[in-house]
């Protein structure tokens, strides 16, 4: 018995110092993987090719543990530019996996930093903040975003938050492209 509960404790402890490893990774506020598995792999091509003079704005507002909308329409091959805006007094993330894998993404700009050729994940964003991502969806299909609030880990292909008020309470949307 004794020897299962020190199998636990070390099993428990590996984690914990894995996890705190990781948090390290999170140092910055975009989370994104540097590999290509699962991304569309000709980004570069479709974003030059797509004419961003007539990107249509949207956004997206964090209020109230909501996101206003709940629902984006998209258009399949058209280019956007997505504002993120965080309205409440605390920080949350935005996370759409799915959907980040099938697009073209051209740039993220922040506040103090414009950041290309990434495969993003998820967004922190602070209170009051706003995140501008320029994209073109390549594939249609119906994909789902969840937000959550602080603290959480992220690291490639890897994010938790304990917080996650999409699992908790429903802070979720999606994303419908269509042909």
């Amino acid at each position: 018995m004794i020897s299962k509960i020190k199998s636990g404790f070390s099993t428990g402890l590996a984690i914990v110092m894995v996890l705190l490893s990781l948090s390290a990774c999170a140092d910055r506020d975009i989370f994104a993987v540097l590999d290509s598995e699962g991304y569309i792999r000709d980004q570069k091509e479709i974003v030059e090719a797509a004419d961003w003079s007539v990107a249509e704005t949207f956004e997206i507002d964090i209020r109230q543990n909501e996101f206003r909308p709940t629902i984006i329409h998209l258009l399949q091959g058209e280019p956007y530019i997505m504002l993120v805006e965080n309205r409440d007094d605390i920080s949350h993330f935005f996370v759409a996996e799915d959907f980040f894998k099938t697009i073209a993404l051209r740039k993220i700009v922040t506040e103090s930093e414009e950041i290309s050729g990434v495969n993003l994940v998820g967004l922190l964003l602070n209170s009051g903040e706003v995140k501008e991502l320029h994209f073109v969806p390549v594939r249609d299909g119906w994909y789902n975003f969840e937000g959550g609030q602080g603290p959480g880990l992220f690291a490639t292909n890897l994010y938790y938050s304990p917080l996650s008020l999409g699992a908790v309470k429903g802070m979720v949307g999606a994303f419908v492209v269509e042909e």
